[in-house]
């Protein structure tokens, strides 16, 4: 599932259309002033839907590397397991001694 919605999408849209029309309509002519602006409309449109879809590639990916911690082995492997190192440990360092 994409995070966010389409909203995004036709919001930088509209920020591009605003931005490439006002720029634009400085040096040339209104009517390519709105030509360019229509352009960058349908560009930002497409290219932050292509945006979110790799943002939410790449969130997924790091979602599904945090599921596999949740499933942990339970509290007594992990107590036995450290007991079991606590007594290696010391068995080592009795051999130094």
């Amino acid at each position: 599932m994409m995070k966010g919605t389409l909203l995004w999408n036709l919001c930088a849209a509209v920020f591009a259309f605003l931005f490439v029309s006002s720029i634009s309509a400085q040096v040339t002519t209104f009517d390519t002033a709105i030509y360019r602006g229509t352009i960058a409309f349908f560009s930002f449109f497409v290219l932050s839907y292509v945006f979110r879809s790799f943002w939410s590639f790449v969130t997924a990916q790091s979602d599904t590397l945090e599921d596999n911690h949740d499933s942990a082995p339970s509290a007594s492997f992990a107590e036995m397991d450290a007991k079991e190192t606590s007594k290696m440990v010391r068995e080592l360092l009795n051999e130094d001694s």
